[in-house]
């Protein structure tokens, strides 16, 4: 299973198989909600705007976000990287510094 931290632009993002994770914030302003996406391409699986970090974590954590995905195999994907997914969101603030990203690869799946 591929997982890769990616950096485009400005925000750093994940890659999982096919789909991409992007978690995009106004760092101008503290305390900004977050825009989270899942895309395939230029396809978006999943989206959320102006989305608080705790509700999205919360979305996440408590698998409310499965419901919502018409794609068996991402709903596999976000399944099998859950805790990863959830690291990045906890801790955005530090992927937003760039590389080197937090150690992603010894989160227990």
């Amino acid at each position: 299973m591929s997982y890769k931290i990616g950096s485009g632009g400005i925000f750093p993002y994940i890659e999982m198989e096919d789909y991409a994770i992007h978690i995009m914030t106004n760092f101008d302003q503290p305390n900004s909600e977050m825009d989270f996406s899942i895309t395939s391409g230029r396809i978006i699986a999943f989206h959320r705007s102006d989305i608080p970090q705790s509700d999205l974590i919360d979305l996440i954590k408590e698998d409310k976000i499965y419901p919502e995905l018409t794609n068996a195999n991402l709903s596999t994907l976000i399944e099998k990287n859950k805790n990863k997914i959830l690291h990045f969101v906890e801790n955005h603030d530090d992927y937003m510094r760039g590389p080197p990203y937090p150690d992603y690869e010894n989160i227990k799946d």
